[in-house]
């Protein structure tokens, strides 16, 4: 029987799942919330205007505005990401396959 309860807990999947960073509530900008992310973690961004080039690079997050939660596309025009010309909009490098990014309108980028 203890052979069987110590084979059934290494072959048990251990299911973790990754915090959610809300901005602006718990980051002033987007970049910082992704910044502070790890492998799993959400940044779930509110309807407005950001004024930022964003920069993901190696890691395993998504990027989202409330449209992952409610399914509501209308916010996908209320969350803007503003790259103000700068440069582009958003730089994903080294992502793996299951990264995210969904619900944002993106403007005023610039070639690179």
């Amino acid at each position: 029987m203890k052979k069987l309860a110590f084979s059934l807990l290494i072959f048990v999947p251990i299911i973790v799942f990754g915090q959610i960073i809300n901005i602006p509530d718990d980051y002033p900008t987007i970049q910082q919330g992704i910044d502070a992310a790890a492998n799993g973690d959400t940044v779930l961004v509110q309807p407005g205007l950001y004024l930022e080039n964003i920069i993901i690079e190696g890691k395993n997050i998504t990027l989202a505005s409330l449209m992952l939660t409610t399914q509501d596309t209308s916010y996908i025009s209320q969350t803007v990401i503003d790259g103000d010309a700068s440069g582009t909009v958003v730089i994903m490098n080294n992502l793996p396959p299951d990264g995210v990014l969904m619900g944002f309108t993106l403007k005023m980028g610039m070639p690179v």
